[in-house]
């Protein structure tokens, strides 16, 4: 008997079961996993390098910034250079990942956790953060990074 409760019971645990395929991709294989951490070491590479273009350059152009240092979100390129040479890059940070969990979804990479940056060769400051990668082509490029402050340190 196909009453309207019965309807949405079965629309439930259909779409309940679609999503089942989805949440089981997202292991990387070591391979992608390797290939997306990497991408942390080219971005931090281009923060040695003291310019906020070339930083940018990691960045699909809509990408969205919501970093440790500004209450402001960039949305755009001009944005997001302006945050990287006026606030982030004058204090010559140095990053490294602590702990990481990455997930892989298809053409889009997620990579989670711990980093610590070290300003002017200072101590070693930690943040939590989230970078989400997408795959245009052949190239990776950040769509959304968000960083903040430990709340307990």
């Amino acid at each position: 008997m196909k009453t309207p409760r019965n309807i949405l019971l079965a629309a439930s645990l259909f779409f309940a079961l679609a999503g089942l395929p989805l949440l089981a991709s997202a292991a990387c294989t070591p391979k992608q996993e390797s290939e997306i951490l990497a991408l942390f070491e080219q971005w931090d590479a281009s923060l040695a390098t003291g310019d906020a273009a070339r930083v940018d350059a990691n960045y699909a152009p809509d990408a969205i910034l919501i970093p440790t240092l500004s209450n402001e979100i960039r949305h755009t390129s001009e944005g997001r250079i302006a945050y990287f040479r006026d606030k982030f890059l004058p204090k010559k940070p140095r990053g490294k990942i602590v702990k990481h969990y990455v997930r892989c979804i298809g053409n889009i990479a997620i990579n989670s956790g711990i980093y610590a940056f070290t300003y002017n060769g200072g101590t070693p400051h930690p943040a939590r953060y989230t970078f989400v990668y997408r795959k245009f082509g052949e190239k990776w490029f950040i769509i959304e990074h968000h960083s903040s402050g430990m709340p307990e340190g």
